[in-house]
């Protein structure tokens, strides 16, 4: 831990960057999906099979962006492998142990990213820093009165319950979040996330009822009869999100999204209209803005 002029204890990347789970490139989005699932995870870093060395990071997002391209695909999850996945996957960021979480957030934002590699002396990867880990910090410490209002995302991409599931992964991929926001009559009723569109079965492809009684088996979340019979958006969506107002405080926000695990917020005014959304992107924002504001 660094100390600067004015005594106070100045935290870096070491202190909040936790092991890496990872696998190698030439296993399956099986395998991905199943880790994530099991350690309730965004991501999986992906190595190489022959020198170990770190090659790519597998997201949630990620895995809804192939299915939404390929959602016809009939092969089984265990038959796809992380690599084909990887081929257009962006520049992996690393940072030493050194960097102060500020310059971390600033990277995020910079780059447009969630995450960052943390190499060791030996300049080997074991270890990351997510946005989530920077949020707890944020949850844990005053910021002041800076409002949700100030920092918030104004657009917001909806959908209605009735509105057919086909086009979540489509929003999802074609405006790059991780979440949609269900509405009725412009209040919030539900949420959908890339998580809810990955795969719960073994296929990508989607399944077929053997009859109008209902499934024999549910492989993920698209399902259909003989004839494609689409399930609606109220199907999967989580309903009754968390909400806050868009008085309440980026402070509040953070210990909401820590205390409940989740990604974003919708933002509602006092008559719980949408108005917004608060996303962990926009807290880290927040924090870059609180630095530049502390140099000054």
């Amino acid at each position: 831990m660094s100390q600067n002029t004015n005594n106070s204890f100045v935290l870096n990347a070491l202190h909040v960057a936790k092991p890496i789970v990872s696998l190698e490139s030439d296993k399956t989005f099986l395998d991905a999906r199943n880790l994530m699932l099991k350690y309730n995870i965004k991501r999986v870093v992906v190595s190489s099979p022959v020198d170990k060395k770190v090659i790519g990071i597998v997201t949630e997002k990620d895995i809804s962006r192939f299915f939404s391209m390929y959602g016809f695909d009939k092969r089984k999850l265990g038959e796809i492998t992380l690599e084909e996945l990887l081929q257009n996957k962006t520049e992996l960021y690393v940072v030493n142990k050194n960097f102060s979480l500020g310059i971390c957030a600033k990277l995020m934002l910079d780059k447009n990213i969630s995450s960052l590699l943390l190499v060791d002396e030996e300049d080997k990867v074991n270890k990351i820093i997510t946005k989530t880990d920077l949020i707890a910090l944020v949850a844990s410490h005053d910021l002041g009165s800076v409002a949700v209002r100030e920092y918030m995302t104004q657009k917001v991409i909806t959908v209605r319950p009735q509105d057919n599931i086909n086009i979540i992964p489509e929003l999802l991929t074609r405006y790059n979040i991780s979440r949609v926001i269900v509405i009725r009559e412009n209040k919030p009723v539900g949420i959908i996330t890339t998580r809810d569109t990955m795969p719960k079965g073994s296929y990508f492809g989607v399944l077929n009822y053997s009859n109008k009684d209902g499934p024999k088996e549910f492989e993920n979340g698209f399902s259909s009869y003989k004839t494609r019979v689409p399930f609606a958006v109220e199907d999967i969506m989580t309903p009754n999100p968390i909400l806050i107002d868009q008085e309440g405080s980026i402070r509040d926000a953070a210990k909401m999204m820590i205390g409940n695990q989740i990604s974003g917020i919708p933002v509602v005014n006092n008559l719980q209209e949408l108005v917004g959304i608060i996303t962990k992107t926009d807290i880290i924002k927040a924090i870059v803005d609180l630095g530049k504001n502390k140099d000054q």
